[in-house]
């Protein structure tokens, strides 16, 4: 009886995982294809396609959140980056900033 519920379990957690690479297949998919502008499109004749398209245009929107909030976050990295490069060069030598400055300026 244990053993039967263990690979009952089993089952039900790889079914679960499938299900959920399945969906990240479709959002990813989507939002490929038509980036943030995905309709979600709810027709009453195919309520189970509408739910269907209503799920994967939330993990659409979701997935463009994300990477709006990475882009944010990497553009502030990237000045701060270019900052402390100019006050790393500042603090430097004369020599090491006539380097600096005849290599890329």
């Amino acid at each position: 009886m244990i053993a039967a519920q263990m690979l009952l379990w089993i089952v039900f957690k790889l079914l679960v995982i499938v299900l959920g690479l399945i969906y990240a297949v479709l959002v990813y998919a989507a939002y490929d294809m038509e980036g943030s502008h995905y309709q979600a499109r709810l027709q009453l004749t195919k309520p189970a396609r509408s739910g269907e398209r209503l799920l994967i245009w939330t993990g659409v929107k979701i997935v463009d959140a994300a990477v709006r909030f990475a882009k944010s976050v990497l553009n502030q990295l990237f000045a701060a980056s270019a900052e402390v490069g100019e006050w790393a060069v500042e603090k430097s030598s004369p020599a090491v900033q006539r380097k600096v400055r005849s290599k890329f300026l």
